[in-house]
């Protein structure tokens, strides 16, 4: 995987927070892709505070823009009953492993 991602972290990014393997910028990133899907009208000025301590502008942005194609498509896909290999957790809290 790239960017160092192993099988076993991807396996495990729900848990995130407790993840010594993920830096505070990973997590950071995470806990926006997770807000932008759950509570995007919460996203206020200080938490972009917070992201501006580990990214630039263009990086929020290219972030902003990666994880709303990304929610877009899996909205897409699931609409159109397409490529449903996978479980759909519509809820904050995670789908139990194994």
């Amino acid at each position: 995987m790239q960017q160092g991602m192993t099988e076993e972290l991807y396996q495990h990014v729900d848990a995130y927070r407790e993840r010594d393997e993920f830096d505070a910028a990973g997590k950071l990133a995470i806990e926006y892709a997770e807000r932008f899907v759950f509570e995007h009208r919460d996203l206020d000025a200080a938490f972009f505070d917070r992201m501006r301590q580990h990214f630039d502008d263009r990086q929020i942005l290219e972030l902003t823009v990666l994880i709303g194609f990304c929610v877009g498509i899996g909205r897409t896909l699931a609409v159109l009953d397409i490529a449903n290999d996978c479980e759909l957790n519509l809820a904050k809290e995670p789908i139990p492993g194994p």
